[in-house]
């Protein structure tokens, strides 16, 4: 399906190219009228003609030019704020006003497409796979791959910064597919999955009888990935006096395990990634400046979905495959509004949300479609709607009420999982350990002092009796899975 966009700036590069990927356009940027003239001459009438109406071209002279023009092709003008009432310089022309936002321009788009029966369709065989398993086309997705194109052949330490969900992980896996070592082990080590106390035995190793439960001997992760690759997921969470250690076995390449005494020699690659900004965290002295400079050789940030947008499509289509062949059933079209909704959503999740979302979607959804009913994301946009698209906050509470609250709501949306709790919250798990030992020693408190009913759990001041009994409900869950709280 032709579609042509006359666009100087290419302003609209991104969201046409999102739209593109989901309804099998074909997408052709001229950069003025007389190109566009040119472009229908040459390739026929096309399915659809977008204008992004800038200076010095006006809609007068826009209207005689396209008056001019074999074919009835619709037409869509996106003109300057204040344009939309503007009268269509010809029959057949739809004017909209230019959005600020990319997230609103696509939506915009997306809603005309439907209307004029190009936003449905079922999705083509394109899947935007690239050799190293990433799906996108974007220009900052194109960015990280010439980045890892260029790392992989070294052997240099790479960083890689992003947010929760972005794809750290299957960057380091490419970096090390395409490395001297893709035929070596990759060993991936998550900093956050294993208590603090453990994390040294885990690194190095540890000799029979070291300390208390020790009954074998144990090989750490440096031995594991030697000659190989090893991966440090969420490295801001080591203590210090870990970094410290890291620090020495990178600088030697040397390292004894736990009660051992004789250096053992490592020859690995070393490939780490943070959700954090790790440089603030130098400026603010949680992480060493020291060890920050030997993991960053290469720094590698990897852009949050909303970003780019324009790979959403692309991320859509190879999802809905995904879950489709998963699930024993025929790959579902999605409606308009569906797009719309997935092109215009911020997913702070990034790509493990929108993964989510469409598995969800592919399981619930009937006769081969999917629309706003089946998505996660559509019970958001109706509780944002119904809220005036602000978020209530209950009165009468302190700042700490009103934290203890969101950690425990947070809590107890992802079932007790402390992991997840924390990377949603944007805390390291230890924080989290130490506010929820907090709040059982406030209620300790609470009840010696008498000022509440025995058997009663904690109640901030001010709350309501429903919101209150919300959170105890956490508090009860927590206790039973003996996960929350220590």
């Amino acid at each position: 399906m032709n579609v042509l966009v006359l666009d100087e700036t290419l302003e609209l590069s991104a969201p046409v190219r999102g739209l593109a990927s989901l309804y099998g356009w074909e997408p052709h940027f001229v950069g003025s009228l007389h190109e566009l003239e040119m472009a229908i001459r040459a390739h026929g009438r096309p399915a659809l003609v977008i204008v992004n109406l800038q200076a010095p071209l006006t809609a007068w002279e826009l209207g005689q030019r396209l008056r001019g023009l074999e074919g009835d092709s619709p037409v869509v003008v996106l003109g300057p704020r204040g344009s939309a009432g503007a009268p269509p310089p010809l029959p057949g022309v739809q004017w909209l006003e230019r959005p600020a936002e990319e997230a609103e321009l696509t939506a915009a788009l997306g809603r005309v497409a439907s209307r004029l029966g190009l936003g449905e369709r079922p999705l083509g065989a394109g899947s935007g796979v690239t050799a190293h398993g990433l799906i996108g086309q974007s220009p900052q997705l194109a960015e990280v791959l010439a980045k890892i194109e260029k790392v992989a052949a070294g052997d240099a330490n790479v960083c890689i910064s992003g947010e929760s969900g972005t794809g750290k992980e299957l960057i380091a896996r490419a970096i090390h597919e395409q490395s001297p070592r893709g035929d070596r082990p990759l060993v991936t080590l998550d900093c956050t999955a294993i208590p603090e106390g453990l994390m040294e035995s885990h690194l190095f190793g540890h000799v029979r009888g070291s300390f208390t439960g020790a009954v074998e001997h144990r090989t750490g992760f440096f031995a594991l990935a030697h000659t190989g690759t090893l991966f440090i997921d969420e490295i801001s969470e080591l203590s210090m006096p870990l970094q410290a250690k890291l620090l020495r076995v990178i600088q030697t390449r040397e390292f004894v395990k736990v009660g051992g005494s004789k250096p053992t020699r490592t020859d690995i690659r070393l490939i780490t990634a943070s959700n954090k900004d790790l440089r603030r965290a130098v400026r603010e002295g949680q992480f060493r400046e020291d060890l920050y400079y030997r993991i960053a050789v290469v720094m590698i940030e990897v852009p949050p979905l909303r970003a780019r947008r324009g790979d959403i499509g692309l991320l859509v289509e190879h999802f809905l495959r995904k879950f489709a062949a998963a699930h024993h059933k025929r790959v579902p079209r999605l409606t308009g509004r569906a797009t719309e909704l997935l092109l215009g959503a911020e997913w702070p999740g990034n790509v493990r949300q929108l993964e989510n979302c469409i598995e969800q979607a592919v399981v619930l959804s009937e006769n081969d479609t999917i629309d706003v009913d089946v998505l996660p994301l559509a019970e958001a946009a109706g509780k944002r709607g119904a809220e005036g698209g602000k978020p209530g906050l209950p009165a009468g509470l302190t700042l700490r009420d009103l934290e203890q609250q969101y950690i425990l709501q947070t809590l107890d949306g992802v079932g007790g999982n402390r992991t997840q709790a924390a990377r949603q919250l944007g805390i390291s798990l230890r924080c989290l350990q130490y506010k929820l030992k907090a709040y059982r020693h406030a209620e300790a408190l609470t009840r010696s002092d008498g000022s509440a009913a025995e058997g009663s759990r904690i109640t901030p001041p001010g709350s309501s009796r429903r919101a209150v009994s919300s959170l105890n409900e956490v508090l009860a869950l927590g206790d039973r899975r003996r996960m929350l709280m220590s």
